[in-house]
């Protein structure tokens, strides 16, 4: 005999097969599932054929909505991983001060890394000619890294940021030996993936691989100085203020840890040594 059913038509045709073949005591024909479910029984041999029902696969536009979602989903995991991780684990266990020793004594320059201080006479300090071949404003060459970008001194330093380097204000300026100038970018360019080449010139993302003994350049008023790198760390702060000029970014997306480098003023006319 042939069952009967009050359930929905599409519900009897693509839901618990086997438990409505349990329930029932009717035969399940395992060797046709998942694409078919047959139900029959010796009184209705043709039940195979007027009563068979088959469990339609899902359309290849819904298989590739659904692995494209995965994807997006897997990859929003794991960009909230790169971001949160490391400011969640510096702010349970504060970072340890790592310094950038120099890899030789001396310098390109002459001198030491040692003393990076000169004490140099207001009356004898050096100040480079004026060059009418320079660009007008205030610019930051760093030759190593490929770094060419303007300044900008501003209250905000988001509004420099935007952009590339800010000059930190309240603080030195271009060949100034009273008081360190301190310049901060970011370091990936985010802003600027899709800007070609744009953060390579306007951002400290390759800051990390300048070393002691690298030269710096910065152009104020078509002059131009000359300072070099003699230390750096990673940490939190800066801890040098002694230094003529300082730069850092950040070390990771998110986090409190940043790459620090001090350089000194250099006479470029001179043997330092």
């Amino acid at each position: 005999m042939m069952l009967t059913r009050t359930t929905h038509r599409q519900l009897q045709r693509t839901r618990f097969a086997k438990t409505r073949s349990f329930l029932s005591g009717v035969p399940l024909k395992t060797d046709l599932l998942p694409q078919e479910v047959i139900l029959f029984t010796a009184d209705a041999p043709d039940a195979r054929n007027s009563h068979k029902s088959a469990i339609v696969p899902k359309p290849w536009s819904k298989r590739v909505l659904s692995s494209f979602l995965s994807i997006v989903s897997l990859f929003s995991i794991v960009v909230a991983l790169v971001i949160f991780v490391p400011a969640a684990y510096y702010l349970v266990f504060p970072a340890d001060v790592i310094e950038i020793t120099p890899p030789e004594q001396g310098t390109a320059f002459g001198g030491s890394f040692e003393d990076p201080i000169v004490e140099v006479p207001e009356e004898k300090a050096y100040l480079p000619p004026k060059d009418e071949s320079l660009p007008e404003g205030d610019w930051l060459i760093i030759p190593r890294i490929g770094v060419r970008t303007q300044l900008r001194e501003t209250e905000n330093p988001e509004e420099a940021l935007a952009k590339g380097v800010w000059q930190v204000p309240d603080f030195g300026d271009p060949g100034d030996r009273e008081e360190p100038m301190i310049l901060a970018a970011h370091r990936y360019g985010w802003q600027w993936w899709w800007k070609d080449d744009y953060w390579r010139y306007h951002s400290f993302n390759l800051l990390p691989d300048t070393e002691p003994g690298d030269r710096i350049e910065v152009i104020s008023d078509q002059r131009k100085w000359v300072y070099e790198i003699y230390a750096g760390e990673e940490g939190e702060d800066i801890t040098d203020y002694n230094a003529d000029l300082i730069l850092y970014t950040c070390k990771f997306l998110q986090g409190p840890l940043r790459h620090f480098r001090y350089a000194r003023l250099i006479d470029p006319t001179q043997n330092t040594q």
